[in-house]
């Protein structure tokens, strides 16, 4: 198997809203015969509702490999602090990572934590099984656009959110996210790296997901749906919405090449793209 296909066995189990396994084998193009702009929100929202017991038995309460041994750390020390800030959470799947900030943080009090995904039956395990005390935990299509006034909040988290959106749609997305921050507001984002998606196209493992969007393969039959978009392209669009935009590689450390055998052969590729979004 090649590297691309093992790195991404790990990499699949970090996303909290993939297109998982649908009610067995993933139909090649899911969404792509619905016509219906409405029929396919429809779809993809039964869909994740469909997935999310299954999803949550994979994901666990670290997000699953690649955020355990990767990402959580890495998006904490991002955050810095705390203390006094309202928080928006898109795309939260089972929940598991606003507990995890708070444990980080310790002492420090928000004053406002809102979780959010578009599957009623992930928000309803995340708030069973992670519940919070104080924590406003809503259903959000993002596709809908943000229910919040202008400048309600002062930091937005989107993990591994705008790869699943087709560009038009991610774009909408991060306006309505700059609409809601605070001026100075942050919003932290990330997504599977554009060279990581490169390698899998190049070796012929992606297939036509619809939408423009494509599905990366796994040999557990997870599948994770991803644009096939560059770095500039992610950034030019973030800046075009009004944000102030710095981009960093995840790159498999020593330690998780050593703990993750499934890793050592994308030693130096980066796995993840994080965009640093502060609101101009």
């Amino acid at each position: 198997m090649c590297w691309h296909v093992q790195a991404i066995d790990w990499l699949l189990l970090c996303t909290c809203r993939v297109q998982v396994i649908f009610f067995g084998a993933l139909p090649r193009r899911p969404f792509a015969c619905i016509v219906d702009e409405k029929d396919r929100e429809i779809a993809r929202t039964a869909y994740y509702n469909g997935i999310a017991k299954q999803w949550h038995r994979v994901t666990g309460y670290h997000g699953g490999a690649f955020k355990h041994y990767m990402l959580n750390d890495f998006l904490l020390d991002k955050i810095g602090h705390i203390e006094g800030g309202s928080i928006l959470e898109l795309g939260a799947g089972n929940g598991y990572f606003a507990p995890m900030m708070l444990r980080r943080f310790s002492g420090q009090s928000p004053h406002r934590l809102v979780i959010t995904d578009q599957a009623q039956a992930l928000v309803h395990i995340a708030q069973s099984t992670f519940g919070i005390e104080n924590a406003e935990y809503l259903t959000l299509d993002v596709q809908d656009g943000l229910p919040f006034s202008e400048g309600e909040f002062d930091l937005v988290l989107a993990t591994m959110l705008f790869n699943e959106l087709p560009l038009s749609v991610m774009r909408n997305t991060a306006r309505d996210c700059q609409r809601v921050l605070v001026p100075g507001g942050r919003l932290l984002a990330t997504m599977p790296h554009p060279a990581l998606v490169y390698g899998l196209a190049k070796h012929g493992a992606l297939t036509d997901f619809g939408r423009g969007l494509f599905a990366m393969p796994s040999a557990e039959g997870l599948r994770l749906p991803v644009a096939r978009r560059s770095v500039e392209v992610y950034r030019s669009t973030l800046e075009e919405c009004g944000f102030d935009v710095s981009t960093q590689d995840i790159v498999p450390d020593e330690k998780t090449l050593h703990e993750k055998t499934g890793f050592a052969h994308a030693r130096g590729t980066p796995m993840a793209l994080f965009c640093d979004c502060r609101r101009a």
